[in-house]
This record gives structure tokens, sequence and C-alpha cells, in this order.
């Protein structure tokens, strides 16, 4: 079923029980040999590539129900891979959880073995103290990496919000190693812990990628930005220093002595090529805070310093109580602004910091520099009015439907770097409702959704298109969305009978040009929640109609973000 144009919802109408989110924290299984599925319907003959997803597949140790994770961002890390084939009308499917050194102890020993985001296995207070000020402590420290997959070096890596990433086989999916050079993941001197972005972002102009990190001590905080040059800017770099030496590095650093004994000769290559490929440039934050994700115009890094802060405070009593990482930040919303902070791409220097409106977000969706004033940048982010949206995440919550916010909605905001000022364009355009009242009061489009994507081509230019993953009061994820940011209307909509899409992928046209933004398709994994059966989904771009679907072996749960290569 397609809906094209604004319509009248009609899931679930028959009956609103039917609707339930206990599917999307089911856990799964492996698919470990490649298996070929036919699609139902039609695709682009000019479709080929691969979609690699990642999220959370298991959401309690050996299918017992007694040691469930507390939250959604918990689950274990779960790579799909979808090799679509035009020309055949097929598609390649495998899945696998990574066998980390989390996940395999965890099976093994049958119970949470390291700290995740909202779960603790530690029963002690003064174990919980213990994991605060000793966070170098290897086992206290998890290597699951389950919120995204991206090629960074010519090579597939899961990452998520701590210091280490996981190398991936691209093609059988299987762990080569951990990700252990970047600079973030060097301890510092009276370190509590550091906190990174999974949405690491490539620069095609500086032929780059750009990632960062919060680093909280007992002594100060700091904000660590990373560029990491392309291979073909490296082929001829030497470094002399015994640093270099990937061994001795890594006995140097012995955090990470659990997951690196095992480090093959390939993934030791790799982490050479990413230390010696690396410039970090840091600086000091006022207020460490939540971040965890940025983006990048033209010729500037746009960071959002939200007034969500650490809070030392808070961390004690985290210790005490127990709780997510994030029940160590404090919402400091009503008094605080959220500033932006502008670094150059060129040079990496810190170009400005200006205050804007407090709210909070997961995702930027893009930004640009006026074509006119290059000193003008756009920035588009998906807010929420406060961090509430953490604490629904529970995994006893969702699983009972209860999401009472629903998503963020679309805000722009102006940055002028001549004046140091931000402004909202669209402030104030209705009449304040709902739990995000400030954000629906100045929303471009008046919608709650996550999970934006947009056609690639177009990041860091002025663009008009907006596809998303609706995120409604009490349904969590129920329909895609496609957004017109130039007519400031929904202007697609695809939904069927108690499904749960994830992340539209926009997939554009070869040979597409720019006078047509919308050629192209949507790939977007979805769960029939009835029937716990899961489908791989292609929507025509443009008129957002179904051209096809696949249904796999197994069923998908909550999945996160991905990316088609």
């Amino acid at each position: 079923i397609y809906i094209y144009m604004m319509t009248e919802s009609n899931v679930c109408e028959k009956d609103e029980k039917e609707w339930n989110n206990y599917n999307l924290f089911a856990s799964t299984r492996d698919v470990e040999d490649e298996q070929i599925i036919e699609f139902e319907g039609k695709i682009p003959e000019w479709l080929k590539g691969t979609l690699y997803r990642n999220g959370p597949g298991a959401f309690e140790i050996n299918n017992d129900l007694k040691t469930s994770v507390n939250h959604a961002f918990d689950g274990f890390a779960f790579i799909q891979k979808y090799s679509i084939d035009g020309q055949g009308q097929l598609v390649r499917f495998r899945g696998s959880f990574i066998k980390s050194h989390a996940y395999a102890q965890s099976l093994l020993n049958n119970r949470l073995i390291v700290r995740q985001f909202g779960t603790d296995p530690c029963k002690s207070i003064f174990g919980r103290f213990q994991s605060l000020f000793r966070p170098q402590d290897p086992t206290k420290s998890t290597d699951d990496t389950g919120v995204t997959v991206q090629l960074v070096h010519n090579q597939l890596l899961a990452l998520t919000e701590t210091v280490t990433g996981n190398i991936l086989d691209p093609d059988t999916l299987e762990l080569i190693g951990p990700l252990i050079t970047l600079p973030y993941s060097q301890s510092m001197d009276s370190e509590i812990f550091t906190i990174t972005t999974a949405h690491v972002m490539h620069d095609d102009k500086r032929q780059m990628t750009i990632g960062f990190g919060g680093r909280i001590t007992h002594k100060g905080h700091w904000l660590d930005v990373i560029f990491i040059s392309d291979p073909s800017f490296n082929q001829d770099k030497t470094d002399d220093d015994d640093d270099d030496d990937i061994d001795k590095w890594i006995s140097a650093n012995n955090r990470f002595i659990n997951i690196t004994n095992k480090m093959i000769s390939k993934s030791k290559d790799y982490n050479r090529s990413i230390k010696s490929s690396t410039k970090l440039y840091r600086f000091p934050y006022e207020y460490a805070c939540y971040m965890h994700s940025a983006s990048i115009s033209e010729d500037y890094l746009i960071l959002t310093e939200i007034p969500y802060h650490f809070n030392k405070f808070y961390a004690i009593w985290n210790c005490i109580a127990g709780g997510a990482l994030t029940d160590m930040f404090k919402w400091n919303g009503k008094t605080m602004p959220t500033y932006f902070r502008i670094i150059s791409l060129d040079t990496g220097e810190q170009i400005a910091r200006i205050p804007g409106p407090p709210f909070f977000t997961f995702h930027h969706i893009n930004s640009y520099q006026n074509e006119h004033n290059k000193k003008q940048i756009i920035v588009d982010i998906c807010a929420f009015d406060d961090p509430s949206i953490v604490n629904e995440l529970y995994v006893n919550k969702l699983r009972q439907n209860i999401f009472p916010s629903g998503g963020g909605y679309l805000r722009r905001f102006q940055l002028d770097l001549d004046t140091n000022t931000c402004i909202e364009p669209n402030a104030n355009a209705r009449q304040p409702i709902g739990i995000h009242s400030n954000s629906y009061s100045n929303s471009l489009i008046p919608v709650q959704f996550e999970l934006a994507r947009i056609n690639p081509k177009y990041l860091t230019k002025s663009y008009r298109y907006i596809y998303g993953v609706r995120a409604q009061p009490g349904r969590l994820f129920d329909a895609l969305i496609k957004l017109d940011v130039q007519s400031k209307e929904e202007i697609g909509l695809w939904e069927e009978e108690c499904t749960s899409p994830s992340e539209p992928i926009f997939v554009p046209r070869p040979d597409a040009n720019y006078d047509q933004e919308d050629d192209g398709i949507i790939l977007s994994v979805i769960l029939d929640q009835i029937n716990k059966r899961s489908f791989l989904l292609v929507l025509d771009a443009f008129t957002f109609k179904e051209l096809a679907r696949a249904y796999l072996p197994i069923h998908i749960p909550l999945s996160f973000h991905g990316n088609f290569y």
C-alpha cells in the first residue's frame, strides 16, 4: 500500500490495539550464509550496490528475558548486508552479530559483562564508583558498536559513541579487529570518560573524513576534532616516530588489552594507516555536552553544543542509583543557550562560537552556505525542546507502546559569522502545542520525525527534499515521509497497516544531474509487527510510490543507520 501526498492515516484504524512495538525489540539471529531473494515488483535496472545497516539485534543474553538490557541503545550490534542487483531483480542478504569481546563474553557468562549506554551490570555501588573513577580498566568498557556502519579509508567500520570502532570484512561481515588508533582512543590524565560521534562525515572537496569526541576528565573538559585524510593523500607518507610501530602503541595503551590480543595483520595495517593520516585539533570545553552528530558546509564544520551538560554530582548519583550514560548530564536549557561552534575545514581553527536557542538533538540533517554570502550558514536539525526523549527509549516502556512525546521537528538556523548571530527564520510560525511545543512552533514543517536523509549529492549544498521516518506519540516509527523545505509541506507518505519502517536511504540515479534532486530511489527495511516479518522496500523517490519489496528470512528489530555503496 502506498499513499502519495497528504492523506488521512489508515494505519491500524480497525483495532488500535493491533499497534505493537514489541517485535521491534525482539531478538533476531545470524544469517551467515548469503541468501538470494527475488523482488516482488520491479526495481530499476541501474540499481546496483550494497546497503549496509547497523542496529541492535539482541536485547537479552541467550534469549533469557531475565538478562534483558534496559535501553534501546544497549542491544548487541547486528550488521545487515543487502547486495542489490537491478538487472537480476534480486538481493543477496546476510546478517551477523559483531563478535565483539562484550558480545562473546556476555554469551559465555550468560549476563552482560560491561556497562552499556543505559545498562550497568555492576551490582555494587563501589563497583560503579570504580567504573567512573578508574575508566581505563578495559573490562569496564564496551567494544560493541551498534549505531552505524561507514566506509573510512576504503574499509567498512561499525561505529558507536565509544572510543573504539570495529573493522569488518565487507563480504562476510566477520570482525577483522578493532580500530583503536584515533587520538581520543588514547587515555588522558584523570580521564572520567570520552564520548565520541558515530556519525563521521566525509568532505569530498578536501578528501578527508571528519570526526569528534568529548573528553571529560577530573581536571577539565576538551573537544577533540579529527581530520582523517583519504588514502590517496598518504601513499607516500612515512612516519619514523617510534609511535608509528602499532605494537608499541598498543603496549602503551593497555586499556585495550582485551580486544587487541587477537589483532591480525590486516587490522594492524589499517590502524597504522588511520594513525598516520589523522590530524587532531583540541579545544577547551566550558561545559562538556552530549553531541551525537554534526554537519559540514562547503568550508566549515558545524558543531552544536546543546545545554545538556556533564555534571559531576549527577555522575556520582548515577554511580549510586545506576542509570543511562546521559543520566550523568544535566539539562540547563532554561538558563543557557545552545552554542554553534564553527571550525574551518581548511585549517582546523575555530572561526566562531555563536549562541542560539536551547534545544536537544540527535541528528543534523544538512548545512550549507548562502551562495550570495559565504559567511552565512544555514543549518537544518531535527530538534526537541529537551532531552526527555532519552528516557523514553527504555525497552520496557517501548515494548508497551509507551512513547508519549514522539519525534523531533525540523528547525532551521541561520548563522552569521560576521555578526556572530543566530536567527530562526521560521520562529513562532504557529501557536505552540504538544510536549515539544517550542520546536513545533518554530518548525519549518510541523510533522514529528527522525532518522532523516537527503540525496547525498546535495550534502553541503542548498537542497529541497528530506526523507525521514514519521515518529508519532505512542507509535515510535510508523511511516516514511518526504518533506519539501521550499514549500514547507509534507508531500509524500508511505504507510502500511501495522508496519515500522527504518531510516530511508536515498540512492541517486547514476546519470542524474542536479536539475531533479529527487531522481532516485529510497531503500528502507520494514518490520511487519503482526507477522514478525521484515522486507526490504524500494520506493520511487519522485512519486514516493512502491516499486518492489523483498521478504527477508528473518525479522529485523529496531535498526538505526546505514549507507549504500
